[in-house]
């Protein structure tokens, strides 16, 4: 006998945040692209923490915090970085800094903040909001 499954597998589908989170990305990859960074990584996973982007301008190795928002968002972008997200980008970023060969001489830490707001069939980029030098890397 033939079974079959009406079920829908679990898990099959990405959460609406995480598509949210990954079409920032790709909207921040691009503005800073627009102007004047060279991307050199994206979505760098350690054991410490995620960086989203990580970046050259000019002789500054930057790290990129992105933040999606929708309408109807309790905070923007750079109102949701407190103090905890802050050490823990810090502490990804450290890591990834301990990885390279050579030392760095200037290292930034910038926050681009994507608003999307409802178009007719889908989100559309209402803002980008880039902060460079958001989160001080020095601090602890």
């Amino acid at each position: 006998m033939l079974a079959i499954s009406f079920l829908p597998t679990i898990g099959t589908r990405e959460p609406r945040a995480a598509r949210l989170g990954r079409r920032g990305e790709r909207v921040a990859e691009r503005y800073l692209r627009r102007k004047g960074l060279r991307i050199l990584a994206r979505n760098v996973r350690s054991g410490v923490g995620e960086i989203d982007l990580v970046a050259l301008d000019d002789d500054t190795l930057v790290f990129v915090e992105v933040r999606s928002r929708s309408e109807g968002s309790w905070a923007g972008g750079l109102e949701s970085i407190d103090a905890r997200k802050a050490k823990a980008l810090r502490r990804a970023c450290g890591a990834y800094i301990q990885s390279m060969p050579g030392e760095v001489e200037q290292i930034r830490i910038d926050v681009v903040a994507v608003d999307f707001e409802r178009g007719f069939l889908r989100l559309r980029v209402r803002d980008v909001n880039w902060e460079p030098g958001f989160v001080p890397f020095g601090a602890s």
